[in-house]
Parts: C-alpha cells; structure tokens; sequence
C-alpha cells in the first residue's frame, strides 16, 4: 500500500511564477559551473543533489491524495486540483472503473477539481463520493452552477453516488478497512485511517491540534498509532497556530513531531502547505521540526522509550510517492 500525493497546497493552489522557475534555473545553473555533463541522466544525477526547493516546488495543486492498495477500484481523499493531474495520469479513454472519494470537508479547496474529472464526464464509470457533511451533494453541484462554471453537474455521464455517513461510521473497500475521525475544523472536517494487511497510512488534512493536544488520552494518539504513513496538516509556524491563526483549523510542523512520535508513527508527512510562503521558507520550516525532533526524541527515550520520532519526515509534494513499509 502507497499513498501517492496528487495535491499538497493548503487554501488554493499557488503555482510557481516564471519569475520564481527563472531564478531557480539561473541558481542551479550557477551552482553548476565547473561540472559536465556528458548524459540527461548525469543531468538528473546533478539535480537530485539540490534541494527540492531548488528543482521544484511545494505549492501547486489543492489537496487530492490517493491511497494505492493494489485494488481494482480507485481510492481518493479529497477532491481539490490534484484530481485533475490524477485523471490525467490515467491516459486517454481508460478502462471504465470505479472511483471513491473520501472527502474530509467543503471548503472549496477540498472539492474544486471535480469539475475538471475526466472520468466523471464517461459513461461506464461509477464514482462514490463518501463522507460525514449532509451537504457534500449538494455543494458538488453548487459549484457548477451558473455563473461558477460553464458545464453543468448534469452534463456528467458517470454514475455519481453520495455515501454520506453518520460520524464515527467505518468503510470498507476490498480488503482494505477505513476508519475515521472527527476532526477540530471550521464546519467539522474527518480523517481517514486506511488498513490493509498489517499496513497503515492515514490522511488528516485541515485539522487543528491545540493544548489539548498533550493530554495523556488525546484520541489521535489513538488513532495515529504505528502508522506507517501519517499525512498531517502542518500549514502554519507554531507561533501562529498558537497565536494569531488559532481556531482557524490547522497545525504546524513541531506539532506534527510531537503528536507523530507519540503514536509511534513510522513515516511522517507534511502536507496542506501554507500557499503565501515560498518554497525555500516551506523548507526552512521542515528543517526546524527536523532538529527539534532529534532533541525531542532524546527527552522520549528518557521518559518512555516506547515512543519515538518517525523515522523519516518529509515535506509533501505533488509527485511524491509514499510506500507504507
């Protein structure tokens, strides 16, 4: 089981400027001199020595993750522009299918890509929309209605289910088993736990974790614990998630180390990126949570050697492939 990222910009997609992608080839250019090249692929070998900041970008596509399980039928959470880059992925008429979406909230981040599914616009197709809001139907259609959208919800020729849950519902696809949990978010938003033969990987956008998140019985500890994968909403600095952003329904990053390594999470993920930073202060953010978590770790080994921080923590992007191992 992998968790591939279509979408990791948190609010609305940020793509980068022509001015930000010159300067990025005019620095690794210049980082350059002295070598040659006498292959693309030693070109390649070159670029994978940059930082990600420098030969790419953290903030592009809305939140769409899909969860590979080896299923025949396809496993999404959320529905932002990611959706479409993943639609893309799967060439031109492909073979009809099944799609479930898994949608943690509304917020028009969450669900704008679904105008722009190809497979929604094919008959054979069946797409599962499932989730906890009472309105997730109704705003899918909203949002392509006159004067927000050129073609109307009708024009799909896709079979569309809404599977809309009371909280604390389970699912299951194949083998695959979905737990969930209500989250702390404007307007509620649901994580999903995804299990499969011994295998976590669980995706928790757009939630916020406060001081109660040190209490000894926080229910994410529960539900993170020994995930394999855990993709965490980590859009703001500590201080402002603490102070200026509070209640707006996000974490930070040494959050995210300290709630990870509690629940023994292997592989920790760093998504729904704050769109106003660039990528090089996205990346600055990720060094922080990196040292800290070294001497975090220290403190755990001391008071309980159960818990320890990931073994890996990364910064999403869009392209990244996470095994579950």
């Amino acid at each position: 089981m992998k968790a591939i990222i279509w979408g990791s910009c948190g609010s609305l997609p940020s793509p980068t400027s022509s001015a930000s992608i010159r300067k990025k080839v005019k620095e690794a250019v210049w980082a350059a001199q002295g070598q040659t090249f006498e292959s693309p692929q030693a070109v390649d070998c070159y670029l994978d020595t940059l930082p990600h900041s420098a030969r790419g970008t953290y903030r592009a596509n809305t939140s769409c993750v899909q969860i590979d399980a080896g299923t025949q039928e396809y496993i999404l959470c959320d529905a932002g522009t990611g959706l479409r880059d993943f639609s893309l992925s799967l060439g031109k008429n492909p073979a009809p299918a099944t799609y479930h979406i898994f949608i943690s909230h509304l917020h028009w981040d969450h669900i704008q890509g679904f105008p722009f599914f190809a497979p929604a616009y094919q008959a054979g197709n069946r797409i599962i929309f499932h989730g906890f809001h009472q309105a997730i139907e109704a705003t899918i259609r909203q949002q392509m209605e006159p004067p927000c959208f050129p073609v109307p919800f009708s024009t799909m020729q896709a079979e569309i289910e809404f599977d809309i849950q009371e909280n604390g519902a389970h699912f299951d696809i194949g083998d695959v088993h979905i737990s969930t949990i209500k989250q702390k978010h404007p307007g509620d938003s649901w994580g999903y736990r995804f299990e499969q033969k011994g295998k976590r990987i669980v995706y928790s956008s757009d939630s916020e974790h406060g001081p109660e998140a040190r209490d000894p019985d926080y229910p994410f500890i529960r539900f993170f614990k020994q995930a394999d994968v855990l993709i965490f909403d980590g859009q703001y600095t500590m201080q402002e998630a603490a102070n200026e952003k509070r209640d707006w329904g996000h974490s930070d990053h040494i959050t995210a180390v300290e709630i990870a390594a509690r629940a023994a999470v292997k592989q920790l993920i760093i998504f729904h990126h704050e769109p106003a930073y660039g990528d090089a202060e996205i990346e600055a953010l990720h060094h922080e949570a990196v040292h800290y978590s070294v001497k975090y770790n220290h403190s755990l080994s001391r008071s309980d050697p159960a818990e320890h921080f990931p073994q890996q923590i990364k910064l999403a992007y869009d392209g990244l492939i996470v095994e579950a191992s």
